[in-house]
């Protein structure tokens, strides 16, 4: 499985971003997990793995199911599917899914299957999956997939955001929806644009202090803030994945977070293998300052 999923990695690695009129609430929701396995054992088993690891995820026997689950839930952000399937076989499904959802949200296809072979590979990057896995599906092994499934997913949502946040500082763009999809965005926007992203900048140095924030420290707390909000905590491994840099890396930085008073952590009472996170009160409250003034000065630019 490993020269398969190196090769898979290699050769979907320049896969242009789809354009897309996707909104940024839609960019801003979470990342669900959809399994599609007509197998109920296998089914329940990857399952039980992945919310064991810490992410939410939803299932589906067939891909009828999973598109209809696909279509009513937003959330949805990587599918993993088993090929070998009656009625519309997974190679079908990543087809539909690619045609009929890649278009307006950011969403990562993986395949599984008992049979892997070169040409089920090349049949899979062609429907866009990102990494095949072969049978059994080891825990390490669906655990590392994910991991770069959801960094994947990450980055194609940034770009989504940055086109959205484009068009919302085109003062033509509600005015002309016929532009072309492939146009770039003219010297003005772009001044425009960077003009924004310095104000975010610079207004995060008035509520944190700066040096705190190397790496991917800000993506972390930007993942634990939006659980805060709802009232939650969240898996450190979870939190880690938002990041595109090694677990190990990441969780470094998780570590600085508590070390620098604004994150809490502590062993899940339900599970002793896992650890939660939740912001500290008073970063909670930093964060909503924050928040609230990086919103207004949008709407400004809007």
């Amino acid at each position: 499985m490993g020269n398969l999923s190196a090769y898979m990695r290699d050769i979907t690695a320049d896969v242009s971003p789809v354009d897309s009129e996707l909104t940024l609430q839609n960019v801003q929701m979470g990342c669900t997990i959809l399994v599609v396995d007509d197998d109920p054992v296998c089914l329940d088993e990857y399952c039980e793995t992945i919310i064991n690891l810490g992410y939410s995820v939803r299932s589906a026997s067939d891909a009828p199911e999973a598109l209809k689950l696909l279509a009513d839930s937003p959330d949805i952000g990587v599918v993993i599917t088993d090929i070998e399937m009656p009625s519309m076989d997974g190679i079908s499904l990543l087809s539909e899914i690619a045609n009929r959802f890649l278009p307006t949200r950011p969403i990562v296809t993986l395949v599984i299957t008992g049979h892997s072979s070169l040409n089920v590979a090349t049949r899979a990057m062609q429907s866009q999956a990102t990494d095949l896995l072969s049978k059994p599906v080891s825990m390490e092994d669906l655990a590392a997939a994910l991991r770069r499934a959801s960094a994947h997913h990450f980055t194609m949502s940034n770009r989504f955001h940055i086109a959205a946040l484009t068009k919302r500082l085109d003062p033509n763009a509600l005015g002309d929806r016929a532009t072309k999809a492939d146009s770039a965005p003219t010297g003005q926007e772009l001044q425009s644009f960077i003009r924004m992203l310095l104000k975010f900048q610079h207004n995060k140095s008035r509520y944190f202090d700066p040096a705190i924030f190397s790496g991917p420290s800000w993506e972390i707390l930007l993942d634990i803030t939006e659980a805060s909000l709802r009232g939650e905590a969240v898996p450190a491994s979870s939190a880690s994945v938002t990041t595109l840099v090694p677990l190990s890396t990441a969780l470094r930085h998780v570590n600085n977070l508590v070390s620098a008073g604004l994150v809490r952590r502590w062993i899940d009472p339900t599970d002793k293998r896992r650890t939660l996170l939740q912001l500290e009160p008073h970063a909670l409250e930093a964060m909503q300052r924050y928040l609230a003034s990086a919103w207004k000065i949008q709407t400004q630019a809007g």
